[in-house]
C-alpha cells in the first residue's frame, strides 16, 4: 500500500467551541458536522479532572470479523480505566502555569481523536449550528445537559450538498455516534 502524507489534512475542517460567539466562524455553506465532548480541564486540577473523565467516558475500539465480514466497532461501554503511575507523575509534575495552559490547549486540540457524540448534515452549517444551540429540539436541547456548552467542540467540513448527505450516512455507520437516532 502506498503511503501518502496529507499536509493540508485539517485545512478543510473548521473547529469551534460550541458557543454562540463562534457563529460567524461557521460558513454559510452545505456540509457535514460533528459534536465532540472537548477535553477541557481546569488548569489547577488537571489530574483530578482527567481521572474523573476517564472513569466515566472510555472509548475502546475493536476489529471484529463475523461471517467473512470485517467491521470496525467503536464500543462506548468499555471497561473503566485509570491513569498509569507514570502518567500520574507526569501530570503532577506539570507545575508551571504556562505548561499547564499548554497541556490544556493540547488536550482540547486532541478532542477530535475520540468518538463523536453526534454527526449531521446541513445545507447551511451556520444556520444548523445556531439551531443546535438555541432550539429545544437541537443537540443541546436534547443532550447538552450532560456538560456545559463550552465543553463541546463543533467540527465541520464544508462540501458539496449532493455528496454531503451520503458522507453523513457513511460516517454515522462507521462511527456510531451515541446521540444519533439514525444509524444509516
Amino acid at each position: 500500500m502506498e503511503e501518502t502524507i496529507h499536509d493540508d489534512f485539517f485545512s478543510k475542517f473548521i473547529v469551534a467551541t460550541a458557543t454562540i460567539s463562534a457563529f460567524y466562524d461557521i460558513p454559510d455553506k452545505p456540509g457535514i458536522y460533528a459534536f465532540y465532548h472537548a477535553f477541557d480541564f481546569a488548569e489547577d486540577n488537571l489530574l483530578g479532572d482527567i481521572n474523573e473523565r476517564i472513569s466515566k467516558n472510555v472509548f475502546t475500539t475493536k476489529f471484529v470479523e463475523e461471517d467473512s465480514r470485517k467491521k470496525f466497532i467503536i464500543d462506548l461501554c468499555g471497561k473503566p480505566v485509570t491513569l498509569s503511575d507514570n502518567m500520574h507523575h507526569f501530570i503532577e509534575s506539570v507545575s508551571m502555569p504556562k505548561d499547564r495552559r499548554n497541556l490544556k490547549k493540547l488536550l482540547l486540540t486532541c478532542s477530535i481523536l475520540q468518538s463523536p457524540d453526534y454527526i449531521g448534515y446541513a445545507s447551511s452549517l451556520q444556520k444548523r449550528f445556531r439551531q443546535h444551540l438555541e432550539n429545544d429540539n437541537g443537540f443541546f436541547g436534547r443532550y447538552g445537559n450532560s456538560r456545559p456548552q463550552d465543553e463541546f467542540l463543533f467540527i465541520c467540513f464544508p462540501c458539496a450538498g449532493d455528496i454531503a448527505r451520503e458522507l453523513e450516512s457513511l460516517l454515522i455507520q462507521l462511527c456510531q455516534p451515541r446521540f444519533n437516532t439514525q444509524r444509516s
